[in-house]
């Protein structure tokens, strides 16, 4: 039993699920109480368990075919800001949760927290690293599919691609509209630019770069790399 005062497993709107991949599926829903919308991305891992990239809640039928597809073992988080969901998440698939080091003394403080990010065991078919000059040590996940021909990059808030046709009219007038890093995560939560930069430009350099997977807006599934090295340049 958590001894932290929790969310309940609450299902808010959602779409159906994206596969993107023989091991890459994706499900986008509504942030709870925000008028924004996140996503939740999953890899199935070369030994058959499944790697959550944020917490989102699903409806019945959803979560059957999930767990049908393979077996859950380990959630990401962030940072304690987005773990709203992180607690029931956990407890209805008997994860186990991780963060980066940084941020696993804030995240405990508000849900039970496993270890961190280095404590994940290995796997051919995903990696996780912390985006460098970041003040949270964000994740990245490295999702390797067709056999490795094929990597996708999964984001939390460093990249996001908001559609203008979707976002709220306060959100596109301070920069969160389309392939960039918002103006405002520079401005609050990005520690060091070049370091960032440099990140962008060695993630557009990885053979078979296929697509990016933000947490927030719409998926890249063109020219991933180019995508990059701009957002690099306009850093």
């Amino acid at each position: 039993m958590s001894k932290h005062r929790t969310r309940p497993w609450i299902v808010a709107p959602h779409d159906p699920i994206e596969k993107l991949d023989d091991n890459l599926w994706a499900v986008q829903g509504s942030v709870p109480g925000l008028p924004h919308k996140r996503r939740m991305t999953i890899v199935k891992r070369s030994d058959g368990t499944l790697l959550f990239y944020h917490a989102v809640p699903v409806r019945d039928e959803v979560l059957a075919e999930i767990l049908a597809w393979g077996k859950p073992a380990y959630l990401i988080v962030a940072h304690d800001n987005h773990g709203i969901d992180a607690h029931p998440f956990r407890e209805r698939l008997g994860l186990k949760l991780f963060g980066p080091k940084s941020q696993v003394a804030k995240m405990r403080a508000k849900f039970d927290t496993d270890g961190a990010l280095e404590d994940i065991p290995p796997d051919p078919a995903v990696a996780v690293a912390e985006v460098a000059g970041t003040k949270s040590d964000e994740p990245i996940v490295i999702a390797r599919s067709g056999n490795g021909a094929r990597t996708s990059l999964v984001f939390c808030d460093a990249f996001q691609n908001n559609d203008p046709a979707t976002t709220p009219w306060f959100l596109r007038m301070i920069g969160f509209t389309g392939p960039k890093v918002p103006p405002i995560f520079k401005l609050f939560f990005m520690r060091d630019k070049e370091a960032l930069r440099a990140d962008f430009q060695r993630w557009a350099a990885i053979p078979g770069l296929t697509r990016l997977i933000p947490c927030h807006g719409t998926i890249v599934h063109s020219d991933a790399a180019g995508t990059l090295r701009h957002i690099a340049q306009a850093l």
